[in-house]
């Protein structure tokens, strides 16, 4: 097991200069990084949850209703083995474990980037400086409407204007923060808005498509009769990417949104192969709404077959599966 005092955590990390959240990894490390997965056959992308606990209650997650399972008190094998390009370290919610910089600096070897995805409650300017001496080089903070709205889905008080609050202190320090926000027909309205609020925030923002595999709830698909305000909410998307400059989205998937909402899914997943979803106990998952598969230990990627499931179009599936090789993709990557 890794463990570490603060202060040996803070002089160890600190060495690592691509996990400083105000410096960007080195984007040679990053293609050596992506390119050693395409000859392992290993996955690009490894999402983690530290836990199954959570400070939220929204309704279209089940994460608070459920026990967490026995929680590893140590992940680095886990992400030593696959050597991900991305570790995007989830729950639940993943501030609740108490030492969480401890985890997240025992995997900061193992991979390129590393991300934690949080609700932002528990986000304040001592804990992101525990993250940043981690070695993490992206908080995402999950907001999904501009307002009271978001506090009450997610059944905190006040959480709006928190992230409100603590988002642009956190900017201004030089820390990389990205809002993630997932595209639904209650928040249409939201979306556009909530890319120039994270431009004022200092912020980037990264969209994601709603999907029923959670909780089975089908009120938040996008409604047929407003498709084609859908499809002009994609191309302003792409136009107020060009115009902000911080929406991390490729064309590539936000160009298959109106697709999978038309039809309810988009086939030719490979879940298990391009990314992968580890359990707080150490299990794999193809993603977060398929069963179990193994323990990671006895996970081999090439041996798994593709899933016959394509009801979702997920950000980690989409952006995994875009080439980086796509001459249009290369083209955007530089203008990034």
């Amino acid at each position: 097991m890794v463990t570490f005092s603060h202060k040996k955590l803070k002089r160890n990390t600190m060495k690592l200069l691509h996990g400083d959240l105000s410096k960007s990894p080195s984007r040679l490390r990053g293609v050596y990084s992506y390119f050693r997965c395409l000859l392992t056959q290993n996955p690009r992308l490894v999402n983690l949850e530290f836990t199954k606990h959570c400070n939220a209650k929204c309704g279209f997650c089940a994460c608070w209703e459920v026990e967490s399972p026995n929680e590893m008190k140590d992940y680095s094998e886990l992400v030593k083995k696959f050597r991900p390009v991305v570790c995007s370290v989830s729950g639940g919610e993943p501030l609740l474990r108490k030492n969480f910089d401890e985890l997240l600096a025992g995997l900061r070897p193992y991979c390129h980037y590393l991300a934690i995805i949080t609700n932002g409650a528990l986000l304040n300017e001592e804990t992101a400086a525990r993250l940043n001496n981690a070695g993490v080089n992206q908080i995402s903070v999950s907001l999904d409407y501009i307002g009271k709205q978001h506090s009450d889905q997610r059944k905190i008080e006040g959480l709006y204007e928190h992230i409100e609050n603590i988002v642009p202190k956190l900017t201004a320090k030089g820390y990389n923060v990205a809002l993630n926000t997932i595209i639904m027909d209650s928040n249409m309205e939201h979306i556009i808005p909530l890319a120039h609020k994270a431009k004022e925030w200092g912020a980037k923002i990264s969209y994601s498509s709603y999907c029923t595999l959670k909780k089975d709830r089908d009120a938040d698909m996008i409604s047929p009769e407003r498709f084609k305000h859908l499809q002009q909410l994609i191309k302003d998307i792409k136009r107020t990417k060009r115009e902000l400059k911080n929406i991390k989205n490729s064309d590539y998937y936000l160009d298959r949104i109106p697709e999978y909402f038309k039809t309810g899914g988009i086939g030719n997943c490979k879940a298990g192969k391009l990314w992968l979803q580890a359990t707080p106990d150490g299990y794999v998952q193809q993603c977060s709404e398929l069963p179990r598969v193994a323990h990671y230990s006895d996970y081999d990627p090439k041996k798994v077959k593709a899933p016959a499931c394509t009801k979702c179009w997920y950000t980690c599936r989409g952006e995994s599966e875009a080439s980086k090789l796509d001459p249009k993709r290369i083209l955007e990557l530089i203008r990034a």
